[in-house]
């Protein structure tokens, strides 16, 4: 048997490579790893400490049973995220808008559901969780 000592990368599939690399780059702030040359259309992404994470790839997303990649950050960029929304590229499952309400609490644990614009669903994950709930708590009690 082997020992997994950690997940490594996903695959994505998106109608169009170059474009899915971009609103990753503007929205989780991947980047196009300069590797993605030898592969044959698609895209290695890393995130902004180079660490490699996915492969974008022309096709469909898989529409069978749940097939969600979680990102996993800080409370401080969750809370930096969830600042921005609703922001007009991040669209909950549901087709609307990702508001910043629509946090998810896990008790040990916040998340973000949301899709890229091909539909692959995602997820924005932290572990931070006492000062993500106290920045929702008072975002609840801030005048509108």
């Amino acid at each position: 048997m082997v020992e997994i000592s950690a997940l490594d990368h996903v695959h994505l599939y998106v109608a169009d490579p170059e474009a899915a690399a971009a609103w990753y780059n503007r929205v989780l702030g991947l980047r196009v790893l300069p590797s993605s040359a030898r592969l044959s259309g698609g895209k290695y992404m890393a995130t902004p400490r180079g660490q490699y994470c996915a492969t974008i790839f022309t096709g469909r997303p898989p529409s069978d049973g749940d097939h969600t990649t979680a990102f996993r950050v800080t409370g401080r960029l969750f809370i930096g995220f969830g600042e921005q929304l609703p922001h007009g590229e991040v669209r909950a499952r549901s087709g609307t808008s990702l508001r910043a309400s629509d946090a998810a609490d896990h008790d040990l644990a916040f998340s973000y559901y949301f899709q890229d614009p091909d539909g692959n669903h995602l997820e924005l994950t932290t572990y931070d969780h006492e000062p993500v709930r106290n920045w929702l708590k008072s975002k609840e009690r801030a005048p509108v």
